[in-house]
């Protein structure tokens, strides 16, 4: 593998919380990320700090800040794909989607609507059909198939087998 993500540089350092609201906490920031430097990290992730402390440690680094609510002062920028995609449309989700996440399509509904879709084809039968069914017996094994089934004893299935080949083979 070429990398690992940690979450957080060190004991103190709480995760998706806000970091560098006051003198003694944005000190800890820079601190925290020329540690995270130190060690060899060839980046560091500044999530939800104000943007002056992301452009302060950002200068302070020789390597490069990726900001996630950080404001524009890194080095680039990332979001999570669920919130830019518009994938989140529970309404539990409007409650916990951060304030930096800018969403720049709607898919949710349309990911939302897929799967009722499917389930409603392969309720009523349309779905799959010949289309979607391209794996091909021809119709003499198709008989043989049935008359091996029915020899031990499988009368049903031979039938099923026999009706299977009419409705897909025949449906076009």
């Amino acid at each position: 593998m070429d990398a690992i993500k940690l979450e957080g540089g060190s004991p103190s350092r709480i995760s998706f919380r806000p970091q560098g609201r006051n003198v003694a906490s944005a000190v800890k920031v820079v601190e925290t990320a020329m540690a995270l430097q130190e060690a060899r990290c060839f980046a560091v992730v500044l999530e939800c700090v104000p943007a002056p402390v992301a452009a302060a440690t950002t200068s302070a680094l020789y390597i490069p800040t990726i900001g996630i609510g950080a404001g524009p002062f890194c080095s680039g920028q990332v979001l999570v794909y669920h919130g830019l995609l518009g994938m989140l449309q529970h309404p539990h989700h409007a409650k916990v989607t951060p304030k930096f996440c800018k969403q720049y399509a709607c898919v949710g509904d349309v990911i939302n609507e897929a799967p009722l879709e499917h389930k409603e084809e392969v309720t009523t039968g349309s779905f799959p059909g010949p289309l979607h069914s391209p794996y091909k017996i021809n119709q003499a094994d198709v008989n043989d198939f049935s008359n091996e089934l029915q020899k031990l004893g499988f009368d049903e299935a031979a039938s099923a087998a026999v009706e299977a080949v009419e409705k897909i083979y025949n449906e076009h």
